[in-house]
């Protein structure tokens, strides 16, 4: 009776929908979950992305290598917003492998070409920058992945498997917002505020 209630319960388990980015911060490595019949939000985002590195900055070259790889591994690019020090993008594939491929390729690349011409501090002055990072004017601590302390992406790429409906009109909605606010169409409002609302 035990083991069939075991069965039960996994059988209605929610499946785990997203990856990655701080939810990875001091837990083991995971097997990433995809679903190529749905489409997935990525955001990538860096702490070192400030000032000459700023991903707005290098908009025209990351947009560059995402409609090239895109291409190369048969991923359909649906919205992107490219902010100061994170990336939005909502993306279908046509296989994991693929998926799995432009992730690797578009985040290496990325880091690659802005630190080749704007190469991160030395280690010991990396570690002591990266302990606090200016947001609003307010020294904050950083937490990012212990591995990637003398790398460009502070976490992990994030993932989310999106839902068609009002999930995938949601996530549309809130990558458009994000690209009005950098470009100060409409007030920014932080995330716990939007939720509310």
């Amino acid at each position: 009776m035990a083991k069939a209630k075991q069965l039960a319960f996994l059988k209605y388990q929610k499946p785990n929908r997203d990856h990655g980015g701080s939810l990875s911060v001091k837990k083991r490595r995971a097997r990433r979950p995809l679903n190529i019949k749905q489409s997935h939000h990525i955001t990538m985002k860096s702490f070192h992305a400030i000032g000459s590195r700023s991903l707005f900055r290098h908009k025209k070259m990351i947009l560059s290598l995402v409609k090239k790889n895109a291409h190369r591994f048969h991923i359909k690019v649906i919205e992107y917003a490219i902010q100061g020090n994170h990336i939005h993008l909502l993306v279908k594939a046509q296989t994991r492998e693929g998926l799995q491929n432009f992730f690797r390729v578009v985040a290496g690349h990325v880091a690659q070409r802005i630190l080749k011409d704007l190469p991160l501090p030395s280690s010991s002055n990396l570690q002591r920058n990266q302990k606090q990072q200016i947001v609003g004017g307010a020294p904050q601590k950083v937490e990012g992945c212990k591995k990637n302390q003398r790398r460009f992406w502070s976490f992990l790429l994030y993932s989310r498997i999106i839902s068609w409906g009002h999930d995938y009109e949601r996530v549309i909605a809130y990558i458009q917002r994000n690209t009005l606010e950098l470009l100060n169409i409409i007030t920014y409002q932080p995330r716990r505020s939007r939720n509310s609302s």
